[in-house]
């Protein structure tokens, strides 16, 4: 089998969550909580023979001397590719003037060589498919609906990294762990959401009907918000900085400059 074969056939036999829609949401009522389900999907079987193949097109490739014509795009940041998705759905929750859908993503291959993934970019398509992950999978998060049918390009996650003030006055509740949203899948949305446009008592009850989830998962099962996004609720809230390691003095040589 050629090398455009293997590769067209590694992506219809894929899953991918980017063409995928739910026939049957399911919806709970309104300031109603549900908790989150606990069981992962089962790709064993779609994952072992989805590995064979991209090992086959990666050695094929490299027997051809296949190079790609173009480079991949740059990234600053040590991410990995993946390949395949499948997205894990909580029934739907419902807000003021809206709902919420909680989901997570699991990648089907975590790790796919980058001389097939230059390759896989000659398949109409294959940006569904292949994907920057910077760790393994997509944690928690929650997609903003107009209704339990219309997904928007709105995503709503937490600020995992914010910590709580070492001190806060005894005679005060603690602070809440800040909720963001950004525009996220443009283009495979039903509907562009104008979140500028939500009422503070819209975006609170987006906090209030997510926040039990903090007290059932660690925080390092939810997605990040992104860097670009913006506050949901508290509305003044600011996304808490990645931390960048500084690099440690270079030593100084122990030979002494001889002066000129």
């Amino acid at each position: 089998m050629n090398t455009y074969d293997l590769a067209s056939g590694l992506l219809e036999i894929v899953p991918t969550a980017f063409r995928y829609r739910r026939e049957n949401p399911v919806l709970i009522g309104e300031g109603e909580w549900r908790e989150l389900p606990t069981e992962v999907p089962q790709l064993g079987p779609i994952r072992d023979e989805a590995s064979l193949i991209v090992r086959e097109l990666d050695t094929a490739l490299k027997h051809n001397n296949w190079r790609p014509d173009r480079n991949l795009i740059a990234f600053p940041d040590p991410g990995l590719w993946s390949l395949g998705s499948v997205e894990q759905r909580a029934p739907i929750r419902k807000i003021h003037l809206g709902y919420l859908e909680p989901i997570r993503r699991f990648p089907v291959i975590e790790r796919v060589p980058e001389l097939v993934v230059a390759f896989l970019t000659k398949i109409p398509g294959w940006d569904d498919y292949v994907k920057r992950e910077y760790h393994p999978g997509v944690g928690w998060h929650y997609h903003y609906l107009s209704d339990p049918r219309k997904r928007s390009d709105v995503l709503i996650a937490w600020d995992t990294r914010w910590q709580p003030p070492a001190e806060a006055p005894d005679d005060l509740p603690p602070p809440p762990r800040p909720l963001f949203g950004e525009k996220h899948g443009e283009g495979k949305a039903d509907f562009s959401a104008k979140p500028w446009l939500w009422g503070d008592r819209k975006k609170e009850s987006m906090h209030d009907v997510c926040a039990p989830d903090l007290k059932k998962w660690p925080i390092h099962e939810f997605r990040c918000a992104s860097n670009h996004a913006e506050p949901v609720w508290p509305s003044s809230a600011r996304l808490t900085s990645m931390h960048v390691p500084v690099s440690p003095p270079a030593k100084l040589s122990g030979k002494k400059k001889q002066r000129r």
